[in-house]
């Protein structure tokens, strides 16, 4: 019972001062102690006979009392053999004890002291019972304060004067205390650590029941002494570096080293006895638990996830049941040199890097950080090697790693550091936004991604886009569809886009007629020239962006469907834009044709440089087909059936008409010539406009009418079908006619290849015939429009687009019926 006594006091040793003796209790106890316990920690290690450097710490230090009366320690230390070769193997020249400065040995001591007894499995447990993977120990970080020489300071502009000076400084590679790494068994369960994960990360093999520190081995755990428990290393208990010094000290990592030293400052800690400063290192993060976001008042030029030379660090925000530090640890993944001069080179993944900077040198602060930060992860349990398959970016996205693509490996005190043979590109510049991202010749289509909230559509990696991005120096003449409704032409204008101070887009006015500003302060979009709304600005850039984002299957459809002819292509926002064979590219609303002036490869697609804006027709159904005598007979009907209508709200209005039953989508407008309509007139198929005005019977017109409007709204139909467009066979679009019987629209079906479009009608799809033709031999073919809904019930005070519909116009050669014709002439 009282050897269980004994156990007992020593597992509360926590709670005794350190270092009170404790010898009376032992003395009450001494014809008790069983023979197999043994004296005190420095007697045993004495009576050995192989701890002797060991022993000469512990004089040295001036523990030799508190080792030999203390009751409450717990030691990890190791024996001569274990000096031996640290002596002979170490890189800082200690080639014996007596070279060993007092603070190093200071350092190797207190290091390896917890001060409170407990046994191995009793460490792996936090006082509330939690697994702890790392723990502090009895040393503290004023126990050493590196010197610094001016050339081994971190590179970057914050530490650029003292680096002036030349002279040397006293710096912390951080100031918060050193962890121990425990893999322990229970450890190990407990946080899913596999064997393999173990060997793979510290390079030592592994069998059941090992307990290392770091990558170092426990050889001898559980020796019981009076005054505290001891576990042997195999090998001296030097600590290894944080993440961010061992970054630093790796020249095969230095190129990383030079991005990510730019984010780091000397942030003021104390001054010693002496009067000298001491600093630490921090990093400029966004980590919920340790931000630094601004030094000195100057905000930060980028942001990691997290300081990676932080200690204690923890993932998350404080836990008041079991520190942070205790859970986890930090991760990156670092690409050697030979990795980095690789993706930034004219024929690597980062070509486009490499075009717009050259060097790593050159590359901007805040890309730097975005390119760091994203070989960061906050938590190495959730970046095990058996987890590699499955491991995401913060941002959520595939890493796409391989034990493969690791060279080395290294356990610091506050996280893993795994040297990879890849560069790991954030998501955004693997993408097709990349080019807009990454030149700043291209950055107000940066900022529009951003301001239009476009960035968040772009990074999905399911889809495939083609990304028209327009250079700075094209981004003008966007003639504004709002402002071209107004009235007066004073009003009416272009826009040129620009960048402000504070990084938002904002944009010129400047009159379409004469090309002044416009000055006026009565001008809906802003005064004095300048229209700098956020929500008029944000409409405006999500209809260019709509207009140059196309989707696509695959980069291998797009270019197959454009080998084979196809020349048109419907974009996100529904908008007609065509390519041509010689690179040329327009919208609805360009005068004359863009050229496309780089390609990009991205990993969701291409992006394309074009040397303007992708402008939007402001031309309505209405405005064609009102207007061209070759409509005249199909207008004539869509007039008396009222199909055009402006129809004000209190809140919305059209600029002039707009098809009433049309929605935000893209549709086909089939208008059969003037000689087919009185043809299929004169059959009795549809009733003439004049017979319908002409009718007194109040039944019989409105039957009539019926008869009309269910013609026309047949050759209102679903998708924008373009000559030179989509080739499709027999493909069935739905139509603006419903079928009474099931309820559903009928079709028509369309087959479109080699620049001809035919048409099969319901009526006549079963009998396997062709109903009519889109017309090429004249100009009226693939006429795109758009109608237009404004955010005002008075079009002269509207300011933002608030709904439109895109359509095609093709004339065809024949009428297009859903049933057959009963009857060939006018009486029936």
């Amino acid at each position: 019972m009282k050897y269980y006594k004994l156990l007992t006091m020593l597992a509360l040793g926590a709670a005794w001062a350190f270092p009170v003796a404790c010898t009376d209790k032992f003395e009450e106890m001494e014809d008790h102690i069983p023979s197999w316990l043994n004296s005190n920690i420095y007697d045993y290690l004495q009576k050995r006979g192989d701890c002797n450097y060991y022993i000469r710490l512990i004089d040295d230090c001036g523990y030799t009392d508190a080792m030999k009366v203390s009751g409450s320690n717990t030691l990890f230390f190791s024996n001569d053999a274990s000096f031996e070769r640290f002596f002979q193997e170490n890189e800082m020249g200690y080639r014996r004890y007596e070279d060993l400065p007092y603070s190093f040995k200071m350092m190797l001591l207190k290091i390896g002291t917890i001060p409170y007894s407990q046994l191995l499995e009793r460490l792996s447990l936090s006082d509330r019972g939690q697994i702890t993977f790392r723990r502090t120990t009895d040393f503290e970080v004023e126990d050493t304060i590196p010197v610094v020489a001016a050339d081994k300071l971190p590179d970057s502009k914050f530490f650029a004067p003292y680096r002036r000076a030349g002279k040397p400084i006293k710096l912390l590679s951080d100031a918060t205390k050193w962890t121990l790494v425990q893999f322990f068994p229970d450890v190990m369960e407990g946080k899913r650590i596999t064997d393999d994960d173990f060997s793979f990360v510290t390079g030592i093999p592994r069998e059941a029941e090992d307990a290392s520190l770091f990558a170092n081995k426990i050889i001898q755990k559980d020796i019981v002494c009076q005054n505290g428990y001891l576990h042997e290393l195999e090998d001296v208990l030097v600590p290894p570096e944080n993440m961010a010094a061992y970054i630093r000290s790796n020249g095969n990592v230095s190129r990383f080293n030079s991005l990510m030293d730019r984010f780091a400052c000397p942030v003021f800690y104390k001054r010693d006895e002496n009067g000298d400063s001491i600093f630490q290192t921090r990093y400029f993060n966004q980590s919920p638990a340790y931000a630094f976001t601004e030094f000195n008042g100057t905000n930060a030029p980028g942001l990691l996830y997290f300081d990676p030379g932080w200690n204690l660090y923890q993932p998350k925000g404080g836990n008041s049941n079991q520190p942070g530090y205790e859970t986890d640890m930090g991760c990156m993944f670092v690409p050697t040199n030979e990795a980095m001069d690789r993706f930034l080179s004219a024929d690597g993944e980062g070509s486009d890097f490499f075009e717009a900077f050259g060097s790593w040198d050159n590359v901007p602060d805040n890309i730097a950080a975005d390119i760091v930060a994203n070989h960061q992860k906050y938590s190495f349990l959730s970046s095990l090697p058996s987890r590699f398959n499955d491991i995401k970016d913060e941002a959520g996205y595939e890493m796409e790693v391989s034990k493969e693509n690791i060279v080395d490996k290294f356990v610091g005190r506050n996280g893993v550091v795994y040297v990879t043979d890849k560069v790991f590109t954030p998501l955004d510049y693997r993408t097709v936004m990349g080019p807009a991202k990454i030149d700043s010749l291209n950055s107000i289509f940066n900022q529009a991604m951003v301001d239009a909230q476009f960035v968040y559509y772009l990074r999905s990696l399911k889809s495939t886009y083609q990304f028209f991005i327009t250079p700075n120096e094209y981004m003008t003449d966007y003639v504004d569809p709002v402002a071209k409704s107004y009235a007066s032409t004073n009003y009416q204008c272009k826009l040129d886009f620009n960048l402000t101070a504070q990084n938002t887009v904002a944009a010129t006015a400047t009159r379409t007629s004469d090309g002044e500003v416009i000055m006026d302060n009565g001008f809906p979009l802003g005064t004095n020239g300048v229209v700098s709304n956020s929500g008029i600005l944000k409409n405006r850039l999500e209809d260019i962006l709509n207009c140059q984002t196309l989707v696509t299957a695959s980069n291998e459809d797009f270019a197959a469907a454009r080998a084979a002819g196809q020349e048109y292509f419907i974009t996100k926002g529904y908008a007609p834009i065509r390519i041509t064979a010689d690179n040329k590219i327009s919208g609805a609303g360009n005068e004359t044709p863009l050229s496309i002036t780089k390609v990009y490869n991205k990993e969701n697609g291409n992006a394309y440089l074009i040397d303007g804006i992708l402008q939007n027709t402001t031309t309505s159904i209405y405005d064609v087909l009102s207007t061209r005598d070759e409509f005249k007979e199909f207008y004539d009907m869509c007039a008396l059936l009222g199909i055009f209508v402006n129809n004000p709200t209190t809140s919305t209005v059209a600029p002039g008409r707009k098809v009433k039953f049309l929605n935000q989508y893209h549709y086909t407008v089939y208008v059969p010539t003037n000689e087919a309509i009185r043809g299929a007139q004169e059959k009795g198929w549809i009733p003439t406009v004049a017979q319908i005005e002409n009718e007194g019977d109040l039944a019989v017109r409105d039957s009539l009418e019926n008869v009309m409007e269910r013609f026309v709204r047949y050759h209102f139909q679903d998708n924008s079908v373009f000559v030179k467009g989509e080739q499709v066979e027999d493909e069935a679009y739905l139509t603006s006619t419903i079928n009474e019987n099931t309820n559903k629209f009928y079709p028509i079906y369309v087959t479109n290849r080699g620049g001809s479009v035919t048409l099969s009608s319901e009526a006549d799809h079963a009998l396997g015939k062709v109903t009519a033709h889109v017309l090429t031999n004249g100009n009226f073919y693939n006429l795109m429009t758009r109608d237009l809904t404004l955010n005002n019930s008075d079009k002269e005070k509207a300011t933002t687009i608030e709904a439109y519909t895109y359509a095609v116009i093709q004339q065809i050669d024949q009428v297009l019926m859903f049933d057959r014709p009963s009857g060939d002439s006018k009486q029936n």
